[in-house]
């Protein structure tokens, strides 16, 4: 019988078996407790669960020995030799027993699997008809117990049955069974697992816990739900799982990928290592090292790997899959997706490679194949999140407008296009000649540049699904995205050039330098070229700083990798930033290009800092003695020692200092109680003593309150100014701003806090109307044609009248958009009259039509009622 007849008559008869499950007995008699007598079932599943695997065989063949018709003994003693790497010896276990147990389910189930590890391809083919042509035949036989509902469902996964049927009356129906059976529970979290559903699978591995505490896959089951969330749950439910099973092979390759992540290589190999000690043929670890091997730019021990993990089951389509995905992980796309294209090479229907072939030929800009692929895999499995989320965000983009210029495609949806979408590309522009030029780089091609106002899209085009929430753009190199500035406070144009600072140093090189490098370098380069953007000193990193929580030169990747929450991964930020700050003072931007360079080339990190700086030693000291300075020169008089501030109880303080946030809080006391003379006193000496601080110890904000009670408008200006120095995200400062600078009629100052309020928030209309006006003011066409076409795209109640502005800005430097734009003003204002004069006043100025050259076919007088076309 071929596998596609199987797969029709499968569908069919399981449908037919589970409305009979439901007329079967559900009880599976009492449990037989653990004794010194002959062996028991329970003790046998409580070595396989601890990792006594060898005695788990031992015990399993001496069970099946007494009573071969239990197949629960062959299946813990399968299960163990498969787990120590012992295939060829499962195989043959396996294939004595199925051939007295023709009908046994699980064995043959597991027969296959020992088939394709031991690299008996026709024979894993057979098992797999065969198991086929159980289910169709015999499936209402099976239903008695629920450990074959629940491999009948696993069957029908590999038959492609719909997912929902398979979960909802086969492991679902197996729950409800009393006791039910742990593998059901297992089975519908793996389910979820591999259709994306991180949600559901945690829930699943819950609930199975409840009845099953002490059983590690379920504990890795809830672990690997964690995977793309939240590390320090993954950390806590792996740990939990070796704590019953020191051996579990997937759990110590999980806290190895966590240890990949943060470039912790040597953490991650000593885990594979315990792993291979149990199991030394295991593909997927022998897989993850070589992962490593590639990461570090050692092809031949990568490869050497490679064919290792490939010995026993040479199609594997798992191994080249974990390696790409490793390498995704570090950027590297484009060896990422070669080592996808072999996966499916083996298996063109592993859908895992494929949707991570997907992904990383977007991030790659090869946005057309990419879709290609992401559409195969929903069509083959509608339940694939992954997929799901990508064809819904390919049908998005879709309808996003492109801006195109010499380096930038520029995609955003058709109102911020309009609205911001001419700046934004002259800021990109302006980012590409600065970096270009200081780095000595000249990009391959167009960068692609997406910008979303719907997280979940962002989220989705980032990380492949939403739920990734907190980032404001990430670079893949060619491409990077960001949230549109609708959806997120920050200063948009920081943003960007941030991210395409990215792309610069990836390119560089060649996606191969770290974290922290790369965030400390366009941190200090947006900083570098506004004061306002970037990070700067804080009262929360003086403390860490002082408090000596900083991260040496030759370890800082652990700055990311041991963040727990938003404050942290903030500082890891300042702390790279710190880092290349103290590399070019001291060295010069041109080693640290040439560090990019070495970096492109394949050499290990801090071998290449080392080589361009100094040893890492005296590197290491020189940068706690630069940090440390930095951190002194703010607020030396001052000690941060409040609940909101703990770190700094740690502090070495010398002589007497007085409590910042107590003098501060003092400050905000005396404005309430409207003391504006003493409260403007006490905070303007603090601001004296203390320097400029950020965040919610800043003082200059409540100090320009003060000035505003008092009326003093020069000292609140100069206030609220310093504030927009030093901070480009914060609008409070420049909407004040920008209100004393229209009633005291500056254009120019009115045009600059437009200006800075747009790259905040482009899509408010006060500061387009603000920057219109201004500009009309001082005859700046070039801006008051940009603020009236952004109005018009917010679809204000008074567009006629800004299609008229904006005619009249046009008229003389484009008159046919200036017509164009007047006749927009008439269509939805039919009797504007200024509109038709300013219509007159161009119809006029426009040259006459061309006369007909001699040789046009001449055409009669036409007798035309004028008065009816008037």
């Amino acid at each position: 019988m071929s596998p596609s007849a199987c797969l029709s008559r499968t569908c069919y008869q399981i449908l037919i078996a589970v409305a009979a499950f439901a007329l079967l007995g559900q009880n599976r008699g009492d449990a037989v407790d653990i004794n010194d007598g002959p062996p028991v079932l329970e003790k046998a599943w409580k070595l396989y669960n601890t990792g006594a695997y060898e005695e788990a065989v031992s015990y399993s063949a001496a069970g099946r020995e007494l009573d071969p018709w239990i197949s629960g003994w062959i299946v813990i003693e399968a299960q163990s030799l498969l787990a120590l790497g012992r295939y060829e010896e499962a195989y043959e276990e396996l294939d004595r027993y199925v051939e007295d147990h023709r009908y046994a389910l699980l064995p043959r189930f597991l027969l296959r699997q020992a088939a394709l590890y031991s690299a008996r391809y026709n024979e894993a083919r057979l098992q797999y008809e065969a198991l086929g042509y159980l289910i169709n035949e015999r499936s209402r036989r099976y239903g008695y117990d629920p450990d074959n509902v629940v491999v009948i469902g696993r069957i029908a996964e590999l038959y492609k049955l719909e997912p929902k049927i398979v979960l909802d009356n086969f492991y679902r129906r197996a729950m409800d069974f009393d006791p039910p059976p742990v593998s059901a529970y297992l089975a519908a979290g793996n389910l979820a697992l591999n259709k994306s559903d991180y949600k559901l699978a945690s829930q699943t591995f819950q609930k199975g816990l409840e009845l099953f505490p002490e059983n590690p896959d379920l504990w890795f089951g809830l672990a690997h739900s964690f995977r793309e969330g939240d590390p320090g749950r993954l950390a806590e439910y792996a740990n939990k799982a070796l704590s019953l099973n020191p051996r579990h092979g997937p759990t110590l390759r999980l806290l190895a990928e966590n240890q990949i992540a943060g470039e912790d290589y040597l953490s991650a190999t000593v885990l594979l290592d315990k792993a291979l000690r149990t199991n030394p043929r295991d593909p997927d670890t022998l897989a993850l090292k070589a992962s490593i091997a590639y990461i570090q730019n050692d092809a031949e021990t990568g490869d050497e790997l490679r064919r290792e993990a490939l010995s026993s089951w040479t199609i594997n389509p798992s191994v080249d899959f974990r390696i790409g995905y490793q390498l995704s992980r570090k950027y590297r796309f484009a060896d990422a997706a070669r080592y996808q294209r072999k996966a499916l090479g083996f298996d063109e229907s592993f859908s895992p490679a494929r949707i991570q072939l997907a992904q990383d030929l977007l991030r790659l800009a090869r946005n057309e194949e990419a879709w290609r692929h992401a559409d195969r895999v929903y069509r083959d499995d509608p339940y694939n999140v992954a997929a799901f989320n990508l064809v819904t965000l390919e049908e998005r983009l879709a309808e996003f407008s492109t801006i195109e210029s010499e380096h930038f495609l520029l995609r955003m949806t058709p109102q911020e296009a309009e609205v911001y979408g001419p700046r934004a590309i002259k800021l990109l522009e302006k980012a590409h000649t600065e970096l270009s030029q200081s780095y000595g780089i000249e990009l391959p091609v167009k960068t692609t540049v997406e910008i979303y106002p719907n997280p979940a899209d962002f989220e989705t085009r980032t990380f492949g699904m939403p739920g990734t929430p907190g980032f404001l753009g990430v670079c893949f190199g060619p491409v990077f995205t960001i949230n549109s500035p609708a959806s997120r406070s920050a200063n948009w144009e920081a943003v960007l050039y941030h991210e395409f600072c990215h792309t610069i140093t990836l390119t560089m090189s060649q996606n191969r330098m770290p974290r922290w490098l790369s965030e400390g370098i366009s941190v200090y380069e947006e900083q570098l070229f506004n004061p306002a953007w970037g990070q700067r000193m804080s009262a929360d990193y003086r403390d860490r700083i002082l408090s000596e929580q900083m991260q040496p030169v030759s370890s800082m990747s652990s700055a990311f990798l041991r963040a727990e929450d938003g404050q942290d991964i903030q500082f890891a930020y300042f702390q790279s930033y710190l880092v290349v700050d103290f590399l070019v003072q001291n060295y010069g931007k041109p080693a640290l290009r040439e560090l990019l360079q070495d970096l492109g080339k394949g050499e290990e990190t801090n071998a290449a800092i080392a080589k361009r700086f100094a040893p890492l030693p005296e590197l290491d000291l020189a940068f706690a003695e630069f940090a440390k300075a930095e951190a002194s020169k703010l607020a030396g008089e001052f000690r941060f020692q409040t609940q909101q501030s703990p770190l700094a109880t740690a502090i070495q303080i010398t002589g007497p200092k007085t409590d910042y946030s107590s003098a501060l809080q003092e400050g905000w006391r005396l404005l309430e109680e409207e003391d504006w003379e003493n409260a403007a006193e006490r905070l303007q000496d603090l601001i004296e003593k203390a320097g400029y601080l950020t965040g919610s110890e800043n003082a200059h904000w409540p100090l320009a309150v003060a000035y505003r009670k008092l009326g003093e408008r020069e000292s609140e200006i100069a206030t609220l100014e310093a504030i927009t120095r030093h901070e480009g995200s914060q609008l409070k400062p420049l909407v004040r701003l920008l209100e004393l600078s229209q009633e005291e009629q500056d254009a120019a100052a009115s045009l600059k806090w437009a200006n800075q309020w747009i790259a905040i928030n482009p899509m408010a209309e006060t500061p387009w109307r603000a920057l219109l006006e201004a500009a009309s003011d001082i005859e700046q066409d070039n801006y008051s044609a940009e603020a009236a076409r952004s109005l018009i795209a917010l679809d204000p109640p008074d567009s006629p009248a800004l299609h008229y502005q904006l005619a009249e800005i046009l008229q003389d430097s484009d008159p046919t958009q200036a017509k164009r734009h007047v006749l927009m003003a008439l269509q939805d204002a039919p009797r504007f009259q200024k509109a038709y004069h300013l219509l007159n006043e161009l119809q006029a100025a426009a040259p006459a039509p061309p006369e007909p050259s001699d040789n046009r076919p001449k055409i009669d007088a036409l007798d035309i009622d004028i008065d009816f076309l008037q």
